[in-house]
């Protein structure tokens, strides 16, 4: 069961009845509710609608229709939570695991954000699935699980994660377009004014079944396009996380995997 005020929206393309019945039991296993959101299928969009989300382009390579479908799913279930009277909004998509502490972790990272007066421990988005190598260490949330920052690289997901309403609110506002993919786009949280922030270790995981987007390695760009990418947005990184913990950090980022925050209350 999910703490008070967080509600789970599913979202799911009628495409993929398997996939749903598998979720439907792995949330019935955990004794969590949902509410199904219809994923936007790209494979479906006219050529026109397509044009009008992808005329600009800050990614470093085409944007696939798959890519504009899952931008739009997550904008359509963010919109179903501000509808509702949620206070969060665990969102997930159909190809999701859970690990046994999936619950207790949540129930703990909810819990200190509500508690706490830590402006840096009060995140926007938690996000619940993958991980990196570096991390600052911020608070410990249960006798396994940690909440985390990981810095210069927001993991790269949308498969699960947690938002508050305002943080919702902020993103739809922010929407011109998918100029790159929704999981690329929260790699650049100073863009969208939120705080991100992770679990350690990852209580989700994703199924090994195929994407329904499919294999963002395939498309053409050419051989430094994706170094220009980083670079454009290195200095913005490096500016973000400075701001946060400390022009020191950084430092410290580049020799050790791990830093630990002392929090301020």
């Amino acid at each position: 069961m999910l703490p008070d005020g967080c509600v789970c929206f599913l979202i799911n393309l009628d495409r993929s009845p398997q996939r749903l019945q598998t979720m439907v039991s792995r949330l019935a296993t955990l004794g969590v509710e949902y509410v199904r959101v219809a994923g936007v299928d790209g494979a479906q969009l006219a050529d026109d609608e397509f044009r009008q989300h992808t005329r600009e382009n800050r990614y470093y390579k085409p944007i696939r229709r798959g890519e504009v479908g899952c931008y739009l799913s997550h904008l359509k279930t963010l919109q179903a939570f501000l509808d509702s009277d949620a206070r969060f909004a665990l969102i997930l998509e159909d190809d999701c695991q859970f690990s046994p502490a999936f619950l207790a972790a949540l129930q703990s990272a909810l819990a200190l954000r509500e508690t706490t007066h830590d402006a840096l421990l009060r995140w926007d988005v938690l996000k619940l699935n993958r991980k990196r190598r570096r991390l600052v260490a911020l608070a410990a949330l249960t006798e396994n699980t940690r909440l985390v920052e990981y810095g210069l690289s927001v993991p790269i997901t949308t498969a699960a994660a947690v938002w508050t309403r305002d943080a919702a609110q902020r993103f739809l506002r922010a929407y011109r377009g998918t100029a790159r993919p929704i999981d690329c786009d929260l790699q650049h949280p100073w863009e969208f004014g939120l705080n991100i922030l992770a679990l350690q270790p990852s209580p989700v995981t994703q199924g090994d079944v195929p994407s329904t987007i499919g294999n963002r390695k395939h498309g053409a760009h050419g051989p430094f396009a994706k170094l220009g990418y980083e670079l454009r947005r290195l200095w913005p990184k490096l500016r973000h996380f400075g701001h946060r913990y400390g022009w020191g950090c950084i430092a410290g980022w580049l020799w050790r995997r791990e830093l630990h925050y002392r929090p301020r209350d």
